[in-house]
């Protein structure tokens, strides 16, 4: 009977460590899920990545939502069916598919580009040679494809395919950058996007992917004479289109900009009511909303020439503002690109950093009548879906070179 009892007694004791134990694992587990763990955890990702960009990259984006809206306001009274806030709508919904984009770009390893580089470049290709084909036309511009009100611009596409594709190729063969047949290929990449895009015509956005494969041909250690020819023949053809006048359309876009007022209710329209703008807008603005210039005068005020309405209603300190962030933002991606873990990833870096420099360079000087008039848009301010999903993704790319990777040295190993 006191086995029994012994027996019994030590069940019980058994019985409740259990219980306690089971009480125990389940509270830890629920520790484990609580809020307080699980926000934790993402700021313990979040620090994996460059920050400050992506705060730099909000800031930009909302800061065009709010000027295409004030920028389109009045544009959408020709429209069929007016609605002032269409752009507002549209960009907002540019910018919120932009974050997805950015997000899983982000966490997608730069590595695995390796594998689908070729493809990508074949892809570009092929959409450019589409847009000659079946592309759709608007004012006098070849551009888009797509039906009715849903269209993407397929030389954005190729922005961010040839920085893939040139990195790739030179840091899975360092030697290709000093080789025949290497620079062949890469020059070969080159002409096929210009010569394609110059037909659309495009100046500005040939000029963009022409400058971005050089970028990064010239940081893998590219013999910088190399350069001479290409520059030769850029200087050769200007001036045989200067001097000749043929094409017409060609002569007129490269000299209009010299004089815009003189043309300015022709060819230098746009150009003219840009420069009006930026003058009403003086040091301060008159003002957001305010702007006059938008109010049917400057075609199409949110799109390629939103840097002027900018400038009118928030004057030049806004606008020293705005490019005060854009130096800012390239200074933490030419950053990212010094820091970069390998050279695929010190590539991809800088030619995200180089397509978001001149582009907005370009931008500048075209609504300042500094250079030729040519349709470029201004990074995540100019209305526009497909500008805003790549540049979002370029940054996209830029962030996941920036992670923390565990095991990973330093230094810029080869690919």
């Amino acid at each position: 009977m006191k086995k029994k009892t012994r027996t019994t007694e030590k069940d019980k004791r058994n019985k409740k460590q259990k219980k306690t134990g089971a009480k125990t694992i389940s509270s830890k587990k629920n520790r484990n899920v609580s809020p307080n763990n699980l926000s934790r955890g993402f700021l313990k990702t979040l620090k994996r990545y460059d920050l400050s960009i992506l705060i730099i990259v909000l800031l930009l984006t909302f800061f065009g939502i709010a000027m295409v809206f004030s920028a389109g306001y009045y544009s959408t009274i020709n429209i069929s069916d007016p609605d002032p806030f269409l752009y507002l709508k549209r960009q907002l919904f540019f910018a919120l598919s932009g974050l997805v984009i950015l997000v899983i770009v982000a966490n997608f390893d730069y590595h695995r580009y390796s594998k689908i580089s070729n493809l990508l470049i074949v892809v570009s290709i092929s959409l450019l040679v589409l847009v000659l084909l079946f592309g759709i036309n608007i004012n006098g511009s070849t551009r888009w494809l797509g039906i009715g009100a849903l269209r993407i611009t397929p030389s954005e596409f190729s922005k961010l395919f040839v920085i893939i594709f040139t990195s790739v190729f030179l840091a899975k063969a360092p030697d290709n950058i000093r080789s025949t047949r290497g620079l062949g290929i890469l020059s070969a990449v080159m002409m096929a996007h210009f010569v394609l895009v110059i037909m659309q015509p495009n100046l500005s956005t040939a000029i963009v992917l022409v400058v971005i494969i050089i970028a990064i041909m010239i940081v893998a250690g590219m013999n910088l004479l190399y350069l001479s020819i290409p520059t030769l023949l850029a200087v050769a053809g200007y001036f045989y289109i200067l001097t000749f006048q043929k094409p017409y359309h060609w002569y007129v876009r490269l000299t209009s900009f010299t004089d815009p007022f003189a043309d300015s209710q022709g060819d230098g329209y746009q150009v003219t009511q840009g420069l009006i703008a930026l003058g009403n807008g003086g040091v301060k603005g008159m003002g957001f909303g305010k702007s006059l210039t938008k109010n049917l005068y400057l075609p199409e005020p949110q799109n390629d020439f939103i840097l002027a309405i900018i400038g009118e209603e928030l004057g030049y300190i806004g606008f020293l503002i705005l490019m005060a962030v854009y130096i800012l933002l390239l200074f933490r991606l030419f950053m990212i690109a010094l820091r970069a873990k390998d050279s695929l990833g010190f590539y991809l870096a800088t030619g995200v950093a180089v397509m978001l420099g001149i582009q907005v360079i370009i931008n500048v000087a075209v609504v300042t009548a500094s250079m030729p008039a040519t349709g470029i848009t201004l990074p995540f301010i100019s209305y526009g879906g497909t500008s805003i999903w790549i540049f979002m993704a370029s940054i996209g790319v830029a962030l996941n070179v920036s992670k923390k990777r565990k095991g990973i040295p330093g230094g810029r190993a080869n690919l």
